[in-house]
């Protein structure tokens, strides 16, 4: 019994995200998406969660298709002055990319073997005898 157990037990570990401050979402396998206002628990084989509307509603563990968090929103790109130099690289990738044409960016070379060190040959200078 507890051999058959154990997968199931190990199903429902993966199907938990980490602990965490963003948002999570469930994924049903009927396609729906349900977001959560905290990670669901499981109890006695159904997950309980809460929506962020405050419902608490529970599921069977077979109708879920994934628990995980909520995708970061994508930053909306900053506007560009033309006045600006610092913005001039971007603004030209930008117009290349509208035309359709792509600049290759050069690799960044790679270093070739250093060249060995030749010993230091140490001067003497003479120090005079004293005449005698």
């Amino acid at each position: 019994m507890t051999t058959r157990l154990l997968p199931a037990f190990s199903f429902v570990l993966l199907l938990l995200p980490a602990p965490s401050a963003a948002p999570t979402v469930m994924k049903l396998k009927d396609g729906r998406v349900i977001h959560l206002k905290a990670p669901p628990r499981i109890a006695g084989g159904r997950i309980v969660f809460t929506t962020v509307d405050g419902q608490t509603y529970s599921l069977a563990e077979s109708d879920v298709l994934a628990i995980e968090n909520e995708p970061a929103a994508t930053p909306t790109p900053r506007a560009l002055n033309p006045l600006d130099s610092h913005n001039l690289g971007a603004i030209a990738r930008q117009q290349r990319q509208q035309t359709g044409k792509k600049a290759e960016v050069a690799a960044r070379a790679t270093p070739g073997p250093k060249p060995a060190k030749k010993p230091r040959l140490t001067k003497r200078t003479p120090t005079p005898r004293p005449a005698g």
